[in-house]
């Protein structure tokens, strides 16, 4: 056999291959984000789809879809996902759960972990916190709307006004306590645990708690985002979530 035809049949067996592959269009809550990205990689060698991912707040990714992008699959807390269902956008069984994060506190790693065990603990630390760094509720950041509560509830608006930085995602308020700009960092428990350079301290205590439910989400049938809807729902892609700080309900 020719090396010419050689070549002609390897390519001829390339190319289903070729012909069913497709850019997979995601958008990834910055809960997610850790478990998503090292998960992205192996799914693209699986299936010889290419990935395209966006990672914001869950609130700005849904306000996108509400409005009429439309990724493959959508990754976000349960809320948002209900009103992409409630749109039509989801058909029936194109929906999985992938587990519950916390709202939490970090340190710079190596700080001593201060108390945050009950309510009076929680406002005694942030009050001898020189700089706090938070993710802004406007910007669709549930960690921040949260802390909002909880320094409402707690009646420390007025002096943590000063030393609060309202940054758009917690990535970002989490770089900053990795740097030391922040004495503490509130943010989602898996944003913070994959973070090199920072401590998770803790979720807050009740009655400040949240416990918030993420799923991903196939947004109008799209085949490539089944694909990608499966590969995420194997046990050894809810091993990879649960290690990036998810857990289960």
């Amino acid at each position: 056999m020719s090396r010419f035809l050689q070549s002609m049949i390897v390519l001829a067996s390339l190319l289903p291959a070729v012909a069913c592959a497709a850019n997979v269009r995601v958008f990834a809550a910055g809960a997610a984000k850790a478990g998503v990205e090292a998960l992205l990689p192996g799914f693209g060698q699986a299936s010889g789809d290419a990935v395209d991912a966006s990672y914001d707040t869950a609130g700005a990714l849904r306000d996108r879809v509400l409005k009429g992008e439309r990724p493959d699959v959508a990754i976000l807390y349960d809320a948002a996902v209900d009103a992409l269902v409630a749109r039509g956008l989801v058909s029936d069984g194109d929906r999985r759960e992938i587990g519950v994060v916390v709202v939490g506190l970090a340190v710079r790693q190596g700080a001593a972990l201060p108390d945050i065990s009950t309510v009076d603990a929680l406002r005694r630390t942030l009050l001898a916190a020189k700089a706090i760094g938070y993710a802004d509720a406007a910007h669709g950041a549930t960690s921040g709307a949260q802390f909002d509560k909880a320094v409402d509830g707690l009646g420390i608006r007025a002096q943590v006004a000063g030393k609060a930085t309202v940054l758009p995602t917690g990535g970002e308020v989490l770089q900053g306590v990795a740097a030391g700009k922040f004495d503490v960092g509130v943010s989602q428990s898996s944003e913070i645990l994959p973070v090199p350079g920072v401590t998770f301290v803790g979720g807050l205590p009740p009655p400040f708690e949240l416990r918030t439910p993420y799923a991903i989400v196939v947004l109008g049938g799209s085949e490539p985002g089944r694909r990608l809807l499966h590969y995420l729902d194997t046990a050894a892609a809810h091993a990879r979530f649960a290690a990036s700080g998810f857990s289960a309900r």
